[in-house]
């Protein structure tokens, strides 16, 4: 059996799970067993000598290898060695434990003999002969049992041998495999081994973790090694550090431990262990509730292990816990958007200016505000190696600094919407602690701009013209619209602060339309909104006589004729004619269309009251539009 070095290996206890689904959280470390990896060392050469042809070398082919003594067809006796030369270099960096050399007996001249010795020898290039064969140095492994005979596998522990050539830094080793001297002329000793499974070193080893010093993480923001130590309160109990292991079984299954004591304490040094890290990954420890004290500054660095072997200790990271919030709320004013408690309404089209004080607290190093409620966390599991990352304080949005600690700061904001508004203020200090928060109620007057279809109810495939008006008391220089949540587009207003906007109507289902107004002071209105919807069937439209669909009084007259505009199904693009029947005012008839895929007929009444008109389009293939058109209209009494 291959013997296994021992070691020593770090285990946990689950105590706390602070970031739900995504770390597990350990205690201070233990030991326990666990496994290196096996691989097979590369073969270099394998091959035998003979006694009766000694200046000849034999190469491992597709033929048994002989050992021992063994008589040709003639019966002439050949003794044999075989020798095994290998490639150590892709140990090179990785521990290694021990190792067994390995072959099969295909063939034995007597099973309850058995004698085989192993001698290392200086590393060889090629098989040697029987008369330039390398000294043997030193005996290294022996068998004498008769178990598995024939056909057995016979395994030699060769640890001694392989640990000091990884140790001199040898990249071969060479083995001589003989019968012991005293049995080597016995021909009941001979046996032969398969060429197949040929000379085997398997190697006991394992790839020695790594960390690394430039991917060290703590509470979301990397390993700061300056004064003054950043300031950590939400997560500073994440400790995260990324580890290497070549090996393939233990890139999954990594330990990480990290060191931590108070600064100017390494007496008070404890050890916590995150388990199941991913080599080449940000790996995670939790400290458990309590292990960090308010105001405290702290020292911490990691290492991984694979469960056989552990990293070298990381650089020193610092950082000082704080969980102390700003003591109050902050106050909230402006001197243009009175606050609305006295039913004050701010002025049309302008930016609020509010400025925030700290009212003396000097742990307030600035403020967070939102239109629209406060989230401050600012942490994501964002990072190129899976790391958290936290966004400094004041880059997160909505968060600005004050002039001096305890002081204040002032802010120019446009109001989110119209109507009432509420502004939500909390102080923060450096490192991100928030205070109570204190809600400024505004009132903002309606700013959303006008529209007005200028060409009527909108048709496929014709030209929409919106007149964009501004909102009272707003100040407009240009407005900015979205068509189908396309990529915003801006058209400057008149000196009368209106615009015109046009487009063709070429969607199958019309279209939506989303514009603000902008002004030179920066204030932007909310978001108007248009949109059209296109009937599934051919349109019919007059301008003498409209749809009627109750009791409406008529138009025209008998005898007064009128224009019918027929216009194609959404989306048709070859419409070759519209086929129309003005019922009981006639037969069927064809007209073929013109530009724009349009076409106008005159119908002239003979009589007055309801009339229906019914049509359908018709393609080049011949194929009719699935819904027919039916068009009511009134034509008016005689006078």
């Amino acid at each position: 059996m291959i013997g296994r070095g021992p070691f020593r290996v770090l285990t946990s206890t689950l105590a706390l799970s602070l970031v739900a689904g995504m770390l597990g959280v350990v205690a201070v470390a233990g030991s326990a067993e666990a496994a290196p990896s096996y691989g097979g060392a590369p073969s270099v050469q394998v091959g035998y000598t003979d006694s009766a042809n000694p200046g000849q070398a034999y190469d491992a082919g597709e033929a048994e290898l002989p050992l021992g003594t063994w008589p040709d067809g003639d019966g002439t006796p050949h003794t044999s060695r075989v020798y095994a030369t290998f490639d150590l270099s892709g140990f090179e960096g990785k521990k290694v434990y021990g190792g067994a050399l390995r072959f099969r007996e295909d063939t034995v001249a007597d099973c309850s003999k058995r004698a085989i010795e192993i001698w290392r020898t200086r590393p060889i290039e090629a098989t040697p002969s029987w008369r330039q064969a390398p000294t043997p140095l030193v005996k290294v492994s022996e068998i004498h049992t008769t178990d598995y005979c024939p056909g057995g596998t016979v395994s030699f522990d060769v640890d001694s041998a392989l640990l000091d050539a990884v140790q001199k830094r040898q990249r071969r080793i060479s083995f001589e495999v003989r019968v012991p001297e005293q049995y080597e002329s016995d021909p009941s000793y001979a046996r032969r081994l398969s060429w197949y499974r040929t000379v085997q070193l398997n190697v006991e080893y394992n790839s020695v973790p790594t960390v690394d010093s430039s991917s060290l993480y703590n509470g979301g923001f990397p390993c700061s090694t300056l004064k003054p130590y950043p300031r950590i309160g939400d997560f500073a109990n994440l400790l995260q550090a990324r580890g290497f292991d070549a090996d393939h079984d233990d890139e999954r299954n990594l330990r990480t431990t990290a060191a931590i004591w108070p600064a100017g304490r390494p007496e008070a040094r404890t050890e916590y262990v995150g388990e199941d890290g991913v080599s080449g990954r940000a790996n995670g420890v939790v400290l458990p509730e309590g292990a960090l004290v308010d105001g405290t500054s702290y020292v911490w660095q990691a290492r991984v292990g694979d469960g056989a072997d552990v990293s070298g200790w990381s650089k020193k990271c610092y950082f000082t816990y704080d969980r102390t919030r700003p003591a109050g709320p902050p106050t909230v004013g402006s001197s243009n958007y009175p606050s609305h408690q006295g039913g004050q309404q701010v002025p049309p089209g302008e930016l609020g200016v509010f400025t925030f004080s700290s009212n003396g607290d000097r742990d307030v190093a600035g403020f967070h505000y939102s239109w629209n409620g406060l989230d401050i966390d600012g942490c994501e599991w964002s990072g190129d190696v899976g790391q958290l990352v936290c966004q400094p304080v004041f880059d997160r949005p909505g968060a600005v600094k004050a002039n001096r600690p305890g002081g204040s700061a002032t802010v120019t904001l446009n109001p989110p919407n119209s109507g009432p508004q509420r502004l939500t203020v909390s102080s923060i200090d450096s490192a991100g602690n928030a205070s109570p928060t204190v809600v400024y109620e505004v009132y903002v007057p309606e700013s959303r701009p006008g529209l007005t279809q200028l060409t009527g109810q909108p048709e496929w495939n014709q030209e929409v013209r919106l007149q964009v008006s501004p909102a009272p008391g707003v100040q407009v220089t240009e407005y900015e619209y979205i068509l189908d949540g396309d990529r915003p587009e801006t058209v400057r207003a008149e000196a009368d602060g209106t615009a015109l906007i046009s487009f063709w109507a070429r969607s199958p289902r019309c279209h939506n339309l989303r514009v603000r107004s902008h002004s030179d002071n920066g204030f932007v209105s909310d978001w108007a909104q248009w949109s059209c919807t296109f009937d599934p069937w051919p349109g019919i439209r007059s301008e003498l006589y409209p749809r009627v669909s109750g009791d409406e009084p008529g138009s025209g007259g008998v005898g007064v004729p009128g224009d019918f505009t027929f216009s194609p199904e959404p989306g048709w693009t070859d419409t070759v004619a519209y086929r129309y029947w003005f019922i009981n005012e006639g037969d069927w008839a064809e007209v073929a269309p013109g530009a724009g895929g349009l076409a106008t007929v005159t119908f002239t009444p003979t009589r007055s009251g309801w009339h229906d008109l019914v049509m359908y389009a018709v393609r080049a293939d011949g194929s009719e539009s699935t819904t027919w058109n039916v068009y009511s209209f009134s034509v008016a009494e005689a006078g």
